[in-house]
C-alpha cells in the first residue's frame, strides 16, 4: 500500500527525515548532562538576547508556527480559510495591538471596506486603482482611530495605529470578494476561521514558556518546515471539511461567463481594426 501521496522521491523522503533529525541532535547537544552542552547553547540558542530583541524576534519566530498551524488547519481539518498568509499577518499584528482590540479594529475595517467596495467598483476603476483606494481609506481609518484615542483618551484605540496597513486591506479585499463569489455564509466563516487561527497564534505566542521554548531552541523552525511537507504529502484529509458551508453551485460558471465577456471585450476592438 502506497503511503502518502507518492510525490517524494526516496531523495526527497531522506532530506524530509534531516529536516527532523538535525534540529533534533542540535536539541540534544543542549541537554545539561553532555560537555556539548555550554557550546551548543551559545551557538544555537536566543535566550542570551536583550528583552526588547527578544519581542522582536518573537515575531519572526511565530511566522513559520504561524505557517504550520495554517497547514494544518486547511489540509489536516480542512478548514477554509482567507488564504494561507492572513492568518499569520494577522498574528503578528495582535502581537502589537492585543487580541481584543486588534479583532475590534478589524471587524470595523472589513466592515468598512465591505460597505465602500461596491462603490469603488461602480467607477469601474482598473484593479490597481481600486486596491489603490482602499488602501487609502484604511489609512485614513487608523488616523482617525488614533485622533479618536488622543480625544476620548483610549489608549487602547491609540495601538490600532500600529496594526499594518497592508494587512487590513487583505483581509477586507479578501473578506469582500468571498462575500461577493459565494455569499455571506462561506465569507463570514472564512473570515472567522482565519481570525481563530491568527488569535491562536498569538495566545501561543502570549505563554512565556511556550515562546522561551522557541528562543532556547531556534531550530524548531526547521522541524516546522518539515512538519508542513509531513501534513501536505501524508496527512490531507480534510477531517473537518463539512463544517464548511457550501459553496454556491452557480458560481463557477457564473465566473466562465464573466471571464468570457471580459475576454470578448478585450477582443473587440481588435476585431473591429481588422474589419
Amino acid at each position: 500500500m502506497k503511503l502518502g501521496k507518492g510525490n517524494l522521491s526516496g531523495g526527497h523522503k531522506l532530506v524530509l527525515a534531516m529536516l527532523f533529525i538535525g534540529p533534533l541532535l542540535v536539541m540534544a547537544g543542549k541537554w545539561a548532562a553532555l560537555p556539548t552542552c555550554e557550546f551548543f547553547t551559545r551557538a544555537f540558542s536566543l535566550g542570551g538576547l536583550s528583552k526588547d530583541m527578544q519581542d522582536r524576534v518573537t515575531y519572526v519566530l511565530s511566522v513559520p508556527f504561524g505557517a504550520a498551524l495554517v497547514v494544518f488547519f486547511r489540509l489536516f481539518l480542512g478548514i477554509r480559510l482567507l488564504g494561507p498568509f492572513r492568518s499569520i499577518l494577522i498574528a503578528v499584528a495582535f502581537q502589537i495591538t492585543g487580541i481584543l482590540p486588534g479583532l475590534v479594529f478589524l471587524a470595523a475595517v472589513i466592515g468598512i471596506v465591505v460597505a465602500i467596495r461596491p462603490l469603488i467598483k461602480a467607477l469601474r476603476l482598473p484593479y490597481f486603482a481600486r486596491v489603490s483606494v482602499i488602501l487609502s481609506t484604511v489609512a485614513l481609518i487608523m488616523l482617525i482611530a488614533l485622533l479618536a484615542s488622543a480625544w476620548l483618551g483610549f489608549a487602547s484605540l491609540g495601538r490600532a495605529a500600529y496594526f499594518p496597513i497592508v494587512v487590513l486591506c487583505l483581509m477586507g479585499e479578501g473578506f469582500a470578494r468571498t462575500l461577493s463569489r459565494e455569499g455571506v455564509g462561506s465569507a463570514l466563516w472564512r473570515g472567522a476561521m482565519t481570525a481563530l487561527v491568527a488569535v491562536l497564534i498569538t495566545f501561543l505566542f502570549q505563554i512565556h514558556g511556550f515562546r522561551g521554548l522557541f528562543l532556547h531552541f531556534p531550530e524548531l523552525l526547521v522541524v516546522e518546515t518539515g512538519c508542513i511537507i509531513v501534513i501536505a504529502e501524508f496527512f490531507d484529509l480534510r477531517l473537518l471539511a463539512r463544517l464548511n458551508p457550501p459553496v454556491p453551485i452557480s458560481l463557477p460558471s457564473k465566473r466562465a461567463g464573466e471571464k468570457a465577456k471580459s475576454a470578448a471585450r478585450k477582443a473587440a476592438p481588435q476585431e473591429s481594426f481588422e474589419r
